[in-house]
């Protein structure tokens, strides 16, 4: 089997809220890459579904993208990143930096 991924993945386990429609859900963000996101929630998904992930940052700050979800094995998700502003790609790519910095340091 071969290895899909482009992007490495940085564990943030940070809070964000999923939307589908008028139906809205809380969410955990396990991990997340500059392509797509794990998520555990409670909203019933299908793999093709369309959602709005808002995730809170740290220092009050927000990022919201549009994902496609690509698996579900309950209650966990995997999603590609479909659109995001280019300021919430921005603001993404300073959080996944800044984590990795961290993980970095910490070893």
């Amino acid at each position: 089997m071969g290895f899909k991924r482009k992007h490495s993945r940085v564990d943030v386990g940070c809070v964000g809220r999923l939307q589908r429609g008028s139906l809205s859900a809380p969410c955990k963000v396990l991990d997340v890459s500059e392509a797509g996101v794990r998520l555990e929630s409670r909203l019933f998904v299908k793999s093709g579904d369309v959602l709005q992930l808002g995730i809170d940052l740290e220092g009050g700050r927000s990022l919201t993208c549009e994902l496609e979800v690509i698996h579900v094995r309950k209650p966990k998700l995997g999603a590609r990143i479909v659109s995001i502003s280019p300021s919430d790609r921005e603001r993404l790519t300073h959080v996944l930096d800044d984590l990795v910095q961290s993980n970095f340091s910490r070893g």
